[in-house]
């Protein structure tokens, strides 16, 4: 896996564990080329490792105000299917929306917590002071932490 970004020219491309993320600032058509030349470069690179991705869990964002270039432009996959545009994907476990705020990730954070301490609620019955911090900073705290560096400036969910 080291050798992944070998041949990439103008992208960005970073990997961690099994996932790999390759992107580029497009502002005009040739930088699209220029990514879909780098995605082929990346299947390239997979084919002679003897590895497959998964394309079924490709995904793309779009950031910015240049609308026909975001309508217009597609990228594919090695098979040659379309790599759908979505407006928020996750990456190493932020979702990363197309308006470039964490509100999805945000609110996706807190109903993960508000579930869990449904589920301690539910299943512990003790309300001993002890056993409930105990339960809160293993269970519920990591979840509110994840990413709360990248996330304090960000405004938050209300529902």
């Amino acid at each position: 896996m080291g050798d992944i970004g070998e041949g990439v020219e103008g992208s960005s491309l970073s990997s961690f564990a099994d996932d790999t993320s390759v992107s580029l600032p497009v502002t005009n058509a040739e930088e699209v080329s220029s990514l879909q030349k780098d995605l082929d470069t990346v299947y390239a690179w997979a084919a002679s490792n003897n590895m497959q991705f998964n394309e079924g869990k490709f995904e793309m964002v779009r950031h910015g105000q240049k609308l026909n270039l975001k309508n217009e432009t597609k990228l594919y996959t090695e098979g040659g299917q379309k790599i759908s545009a979505l407006p928020h994907a996750k990456c190493l476990g932020a979702s990363l929306s197309e308006d470039c705020s964490f509100h999805h990730h945000i609110c996706q954070v807190i109903t993960r917590a508000k579930g869990m301490a449904g589920w301690v609620l539910r299943t512990f019955s003790t309300r001993e002071p002890n056993t409930m911090l105990t339960l809160w900073k293993t269970l519920i705290q990591p979840l509110l932490d994840y990413y709360s560096q990248l996330l304090a400036k960000q405004q938050y969910c209300t529902s």
